[in-house]
């Protein structure tokens, strides 16, 4: 049997993109669930969400209330699917890495969720949303845990026939965050770490079966410092 095909990140998400939403992904749940959690004020608010995908996290924010959603991802065919959602929303294609094309202090509130892993250097992304965000702004960052990342485990998929995808991603340890979440100008405001435990009764099977104790994601909450 032949091993798994790593592709780049944009190429693994355009394959990935149309059974994205229906794949039984244990992580996207729980990011999903910490995400539907979430204290946000929305209304009247304008979101922004790095690395959107198929617009699954813009759509649950956008029926909490918020007014103005602006997504933006790597994958083009991540954001075909998020385009067939919702035409009002403003979506684009960027490369998280580097500059993103809106206005200094433009948003209110922005959402890094299942992201970052793909990312080397946390800094860039995180001193992008930093300018992004206006003065009373929040940045929610969910992202795996980094107990699960560094045993080596990150985003991957099978296809239709079976071949197992893989794609670049990095283990960020806490350290590496919090020295990023500094030097981006960012004061951590609040921190969750969600276990199996926490994730409703509805958690599907693969949450179920690594025990109550395995913690999924981590769940920070930024404001500008």
């Amino acid at each position: 049997m032949s091993g798994p095909v790593t592709l780049d990140v944009a190429a693994a998400y355009d394959v990935w993109a149309k059974s994205y939403d229906g794949y039984d992904n244990p992580m996207v749940y729980a990011a999903g669930y910490a995400l539907s959690q979430a204290p946000l004020s929305l209304a009247q608010k304008t979101l922004l969400e790095f690395g959107c995908g198929t617009g699954r996290n813009l759509a649950a924010l956008s029926a909490r209330g918020a007014s103005k959603l602006i997504g933006f991802d790597f994958s083009s065919a991540m954001l075909a699917e998020a385009r067939k959602r919702d035409a009002s929303w403003t979506l684009f294609q960027a490369d998280m890495s580097e500059a993103i094309p809106l206005p200094n202090q433009s948003v209110d509130i922005i959402l890094f969720s299942l992201t970052l892993e793909h990312v080397a250097d946390l800094v860039p992304p995180l001193r992008e949303a930093r300018r992004l965000l206006r003065t009373e702004g929040v940045i929610k960052v969910i992202e795996i845990h980094p107990f699960v990342s560094l045993q080596g485990i990150s985003a991957h998929f099978k296809t239709a026939t079976g071949e197992e995808i893989t794609m670049p991603a990095f283990a960020h340890p806490f350290q590496d965050w919090l020295a990023a979440f500094e030097q981006a100008g960012l004061r951590v405001a609040g921190v969750k770490e969600w276990q199996a435990r926490d994730l409703g009764t509805e958690a599907p099977a693969k949450i179920l079966r690594r025990g109550p104790d395995w913690p999924w994601v981590v769940d920070w909450t930024l404001s500008p410092v």
